[in-house]
């Protein structure tokens, strides 16, 4: 009987281990392609033993480096920007709706994770094409063709339609867990349905439209089957550079040294987000404090 128990208590202490096992796995990969790549990028020209910084003062002291990437932070930041104004409402009306039918409706967001992107972004091509559906819609009113893909306009879409499921979960789950009796308190007081929606919905709910928008950020700058497929070969985004960098001029450590600089910027970002949350916070109502 003590054994079976020792034995018990051993298959109980080693379940957290075996279940970390997988994560143990995968980080000791993704470390070390890393550290391969990192390697990589610090060869001054491929296949060199000699190790240096050239290729990361190439790719800060290049101008047309530097313009690839301002024009891809400035994409992904309004493509941001758009999927957090669209989202915003989508999500509150889903934190608002019934539980069965707010179970349906982020069913069906976290089925489009399911769904091929490349698929999707073919859909996009079918709607807002030369002759998709928007256009026929448009030239009915009277209004004109217009050339909605291969382009920078193209490239904007498709990373606001694939970005936006994951600003309006990220929001809604902020949404959901917000105490509704302080926006019915804020009404009792007198204050207008939008003066208690600014006053007490939207400040408690800015962690998650905070987080999403980082989330859609970064899912956007790093984004490469967008422009691939819907900037027509006229939108380059550091992802497509990076590739074809690397697969095309066979010019590996430089497109490794672009992938660093943005993965560095990616960490920045991150950092300073959760400072932000984490500092100010409580002092605007958005975060908990840290404990102490």
């Amino acid at each position: 009987m003590t054994s079976e128990r020792i034995g018990r208590r051993g298959i109980s202490r080693a379940v957290p281990y075996i279940l970390c096992a997988p994560a143990i796995v995968l980080v000791v990969f993704m470390t070390g392609a890393l550290a391969v790549l990192f390697i990589e990028s610090l060869r001054v020209e491929p296949g060199a033993v000699e190790l240096s910084l050239v290729q990361y003062r190439e790719v800060l002291s290049a101008s047309h480096q530097i313009q690839l990437l301002t024009n891809s932070a400035w994409l992904a930041l309004l493509a941001t920007f758009i999927s957090t104004v669209l989202g915003y409402p989508v999500a509150h009306w889903i934190s608002e709706a019934s539980p069965r039918t707010r179970v349906l409706l982020l069913g069906f967001l976290v089925l489009t994770f399911f769904s091929d992107y490349v698929l999707r972004m073919f859909g996009l091509i079918l709607v807002f094409g030369r002759n998709g559906l928007a256009n026929q819609i448009l030239m009915e009113l009277g209004i004109g063709r217009l050339r909605m893909m291969f382009n920078t306009n193209g490239v904007l879409i498709g990373l606001v339609a694939s970005s936006l499921p994951y600003s309006i979960l990220t929001i809604s789950g902020v949404l959901g867990r917000i105490d509704k009796s302080q926006f019915a308190a804020a009404r009792l007081l007198g204050a207008p349905a939008w003066r208690a929606f600014v006053s007490v919905t939207l400040p408690l709910s800015m962690p998650g439209v905070i987080g999403g928008a980082v989330i859609v950020f970064l899912l956007c700058l790093n984004s490469f089957v967008v422009p691939a497929l819907l900037g027509g070969g006229f939108v380059q985004m550091a992802a497509t550079a990076i590739y074809e960098q690397a697969i095309n001029l066979f010019n590996l450590p430089f497109g490794a040294a672009m992938s660093f600089i943005l993965l560095s910027a990616a960490l920045i970002l991150l950092a300073i987000t959760n400072f932000v949350l984490d500092r100010f916070g409580r002092r605007f109502g958005i975060a908990p404090a840290r404990r102490r």
